[in-house]
């Protein structure tokens, strides 16, 4: 069954575009009301000063109460912003080129062209129409394998994603930097197959090495096998403080790492044991 767009994957982009543009027409219906009624626009203003600093102050309490709940929150905040600043940067111009291209004349590779300029803009529809048609014509490109996994794991198509990137990675081992192996190894945990999960990261890191995202999953992988220890282990590598600014996807992981370590501590903590400290 066909992935579906949901609407968990178009808020992370809606919220950011409903907010600029109500600030953007704000003016344009306070100009309206002072030409009907200056005295209501100047009461209208006033008020929205007034909501503005009270909405102010309890975003400012809802932040510092969600830190305390989930630390992970400001490193999501950024992850957010960062996904956000790239979909608007990110000139339509090629991508409409592209859809024009192919209008005349249609192969596998336009249409992951087109999929993937679709997908840097966040457009998930048009993603996803473009590289499956990709992917049908022809099967044998792994970029387009890639991204359809991508795709559907943004969609939770487990399924369809695990095939997606085990073909990406059959066809160009090591594909993306591994980051192919990578999901495969996540999406085998994530479906249940957790021998071939714990197999593909042994091999990721035998290739590639690791970084905070894969410690991370291989940590969740190695807790569901009952590999307490060794998922101590992995989460707490996660957690490293890599002494350099990490982009925002690794940021975001590291940050859930060093919460899972923090639990992790905590259970294992004399008081939780009864004071028994041997």
């Amino acid at each position: 069954m066909a992935a579906s767009v949901t609407l968990r994957q178009r808020l992370p982009s809606l919220l950011p575009l409903a907010a600029t543009w109500i600030a953007a027409l704000l003016p344009v219906a306070l100009y309206g009301i002072y030409h009907s009624n200056p005295e209501f626009a100047v009461v209208v203003a006033l008020q929205m000063k007034q909501w503005s600093l009270r909405i102010l102050m309890l975003a400012i309490i809802a932040t510092a109460i969600g830190v305390i709940f989930y630390p992970p929150l400001p490193a999501w905040l950024r992850r957010l912003v960062d996904r956000t600043r790239t979909k608007w940067s990110a000139d339509r111009a090629p991508l409409l080129r592209a859809l024009s291209e192919l209008k005349h004349f249609e192969t596998a590779q336009k249409h992951f062209e087109v999929a993937k300029l679709a997908w840097i803009r966040c457009d998930y529809e048009l993603t996803g129409v473009h590289i499956r048609r990709s992917v049908q014509l022809d099967p044998s490109l792994p970029a387009a394998q890639y991204l359809l996994g991508k795709f559907a794991l943004s969609s939770d198509a487990r399924t369809e994603a695990l095939s997606a990137f085990t073909a990406a990675e059959h066809l160009d081992t090591g594909h993306a930097f591994g980051s192919a192996q990578l999901h495969k190894a996540h999406l085998q945990h994530l479906t249940g197959n957790l021998s071939g999960s714990l197999q593909t990261f042994a091999s990721y890191f035998r290739k590639h090495g690791g970084s905070h995202r894969s410690n991370y999953w291989h940590a969740e992988a190695l807790l569901d096998a009952g590999q307490n220890q060794a998922a101590a282990v992995a989460f707490q590598t996660a957690a490293a403080d890599p002494k350099m600014r990490l982009n925002s996807e690794e940021n975001w992981f590291r940050a859930r790492a060093r919460v899972r370590c923090w639990r992790i501590t905590a259970k294992n903590s004399p008081s939780n044991s009864g004071g028994v400290n041997t």
